[in-house]
Parts: C-alpha cells; sequence; structure tokens
C-alpha cells in the first residue's frame, strides 16, 4: 500500500483527484476512527472528529507533497483531538459533571462487548504515547517503522515505548 499511497498522493496534489482521496480514505478512516475512539468519550465526537481529519487531510495534500498519509492522518488526529479537549475545556463550566451511564445499560451488554470496553478503559489508564503505540501496532497492525514515522521518533524510541506500555498495561489488567 506504500507504494501505492504515495501514487494517489501525488494524483490528489496535482490533479486534485478525489477519486485517489477516496482510496486514501477508505484504508484509513477505520484506523483513524479507531485510534481517535480511544482518545475521546463518546462515539459520536469519535465520527466527527475523524470526519474533520480527512477533511484537513485534503487540504494539506492538495497545497502541499505529502509523503506518507499515514503520518499525516494520525499527526493531524492527534492535534484535533488536542483542539477537542480545548474547546470543551472552555465550554464547560466548572460546576459540571460528565455524563454517567446507565447501569441497566450496562447490564444488557454483551460480554465480549464488556471485555472490550473494560480493554479501553485499561488503555485510557495509561500514559498517552503508550496508549498511541499499543493502538497503532496491534489494533492498526502497523510495523514500527511506520509507527515512527507518524510520532515523529526513532524507531528505537518506539520498540522502547511499546515496551513499556505492554508493561503498563499488563499492570492494568491484574
Amino acid at each position: 500500500m506504500r507504494r501505492r499511497s504515495k501514487f494517489l498522493l501525488f494524483r490528489v496534489y496535482k490533479y486534485r483527484d478525489t477519486g485517489a482521496y477516496g482510496e486514501l480514505y477508505d484504508f484509513y478512516i477505520s484506523r483513524i476512527r479507531r485510534f481517535i475512539t480511544f482518545r475521546v468519550s463518546r462515539p459520536e465526537d469519535a465520527e466527527e472528529l475523524a470526519a474533520e481529519v480527512f477533511l484537513r487531510g485534503w487540504e494539506y495534500a492538495t497545497s502541499s507533497i505529502v509523503k506518507n498519509p499515514g503520518a499525516l492522518f494520525y499527526k493531524i488526529a492527534r492535534n484535533i483531538v488536542a483542539d477537542h479537549y480545548r474547546q470543551r475545556k472552555l465550554e464547560m463550566g466548572i460546576d459540571e459533571a460528565p455524563e454517567i451511564a446507565d447501569p441497566l445499560e450496562l447490564e444488557e451488554s454483551i460480554s465480549s462487548k464488556q471485555e472490550q470496553q473494560e480493554l479501553i478503559g485499561h488503555l485510557k489508564l495509561l500514559k498517552e504515547e503508550y496508549r498511541d503505540v499499543l493502538v497503532m501496532r496491534y489494533l492498526d497492525e502497523m510495523n514500527i517503522a511506520e509507527i515512527a514515522e507518524a510520532l515523529e521518533k526513532t524507531s528505537g524510541t518506539v520498540r522502547v515505548t511499546l515496551h513499556r506500555a505492554k508493561k503498563a498495561l499488563q499492570k492494568h489488567t491484574k
């Protein structure tokens, strides 16, 4: 996909090819949505923010040459999530409490859904950098080099961070 991505990006930059961008979107949307889902509390917010990632990605890809779309989309996603929380902080009053899930709805969930939620809860307890590398490596199935490029770090740093993230996750799941 890497070689194809470069070709698609060239078409987007040179010809504003929406079909080429659509292929990139199809390949990356589930990864970016999942990445954002682990960082925000509501699925609706994740959907909205993922859409914003690809709108900004289009603007950037049509005005600049991009070498790696994955790195671009993940970088935009991290920035959009940060903007989202900054905006929420400004909108939310001091006395407002976050929404609490209805206990009856939680009882009706199937066990696999509960396990997924439990894993998400454990991941949300981790440092942001740990959560990011775990999601990219094991859910998005990115290799170390791709993660390093997306996070703008060296491969060695990513390996160490991934090792520490797995240890931290093990502590939370015991």
